[in-house]
């Protein structure tokens, strides 16, 4: 016995399947033509008998009526009447065949009918499918056109949602753009108040513009070329909690009572989106600005479990918000996202004049 080779056996096997479904197809093509001519020939024989029905019986009539009547007729005039007689059961005989054709294939017209009226929707964008019935070109036909409509609807589905990404992608960076900006303004009027400052408290704040500037920038060059931002390996994740309380501390000092507790936090190593990190704390210092009550607390604290940190903000809420502010959720929004990409999420509890919001990020090991 031969051995099989396996590359030969696939490739007979491919074409084996190419060779079966290429025979359906001209089995397919052949019977709904075979249908057709089947239809013709059975309209042919049936008409061609009420011809010869016909024929054979005006003719009778015809002699009997000549004969009863006693009129001779010469042979031109009877030439004449049997060509007449012929052409009238022609005619009849015709108009058999083509009433008899199309009642015979008017199953298969009337399903053409549907075929165009699943086009017509498909051009109007409307849902629904064509039944299939049979299995002959016309079914394929159908199928096709469903596949063809089934396709439309997908990609439109898929531009509404790339549609519906890119407009929420834009409100979140527009959003966490303006609170950079915020802080630059508060660092500027902050120096034109306090009148004299010194070299060391100039370079301080200096360091602070530079470092909202270059944040600006990154957000600016994600909403312009639609990038988002990139995970970097952080050697300590303490320290990186470290500097993103005191930025919070600094932003909120001058207004709110502030009070950070990061001592449960432990040093560890991890990957981290610096960029998203930083536009996550800038939405709650932003949300603090806007809402908590100048007269109470407001405490940050991080704790942190294995590779797991958990940020926790709580503050008294104002009983009447800012003038000229409007909640658009965008920023709570932004958080949920930035805690969903590290596999965590966003808590948020709201009564008795006191809102907390506790934040849990599994920081990913490096590899």
């Amino acid at each position: 016995m031969t051995p099989e080779i396996p590359g030969i056996s696939r490739l007979h096997g491919e074409r084996g399947t190419m060779w079966n479904r290429r025979k359906q197809k001209s089995e397919r093509a052949r019977r709904l033509s075979g249908e057709i001519f089947e239809y013709l020939v059975l309209a042919a024989i049936v008409s061609a008998f009420a011809f010869l029905f016909l024929y054979t019986t005006s003719e009778s009539l015809a002699h009997i009526y000549l004969d009863r009547r006693q009129i001779h007729l010469e042979e031109a005039m009877y030439g004449a009447l049997e060509v007449w007689l012929r052409g009238l059961c022609i005619g009849a005989a015709g108009t058999v065949f083509v009433v008899l054709f199309l009642l015979l294939l008017g199953q298969r017209l009337s399903y053409l009918i549907q075929i165009m009226k699943g086009v017509e929707k498909m051009q109007r964008q409307e849902e629904g499918q064509i039944p299939l019935e049979g299995e002959d070109e016309l079914t394929r036909l159908a199928e096709s056109i469903n596949y063809l409509a089934a396709a439309q609807r997908e990609l439109r589905r898929r531009e509404q949602e790339m549609k519906e990404a890119r407009e929420a992608f834009i409100r979140s960076l527009s959003h966490d753009i303006r609170t950079p900006l915020t802080s630059m303004l508060s660092y500027t009027e902050l120096l034109e108040k306090r009148g004299t400052v010194t070299e060391e408290e100039m370079q301080g704040y200096m360091e602070l513009v530079r470092t909202r500037t270059i944040q600006v920038k990154e957000l600016m060059d994600q909403l312009l070329e639609g990038k988002t931002g990139t995970w970097e390996k952080v050697e300590d994740i303490r320290f990186l909690v470290e500097q993103f309380a005191g930025q919070w501390e600094e932003l909120l000092e001058e207004r709110f009572s502030c009070r950070t507790d990061i001592s449960g936090c432990a040093s560890f190593s991890g990957q981290a989106d610096i960029t998203a990190l930083q536009r996550m704390m800038d939405n709650l210092v932003s949300n603090v600005e806007k809402y908590a009550d100048p007269s109470g607390a407001v405490e940050l604290t991080v704790e942190s479990s294995g590779n797991t940190l958990v940020i926790f903000q709580k503050n008294r809420v104002r009983r009447e918000p800012e003038p000229g502010t409007q909640s658009s959720l965008i920023g709570l929004k932004n958080i949920q996202v930035t805690a969903e990409a590290y596999g965590g999420g966003a808590e948020i509890r709201c009564g008795g004049g006191v809102y907390e919001i506790r934040i849990t990020l599994h920081i990913p090991p490096c590899l």
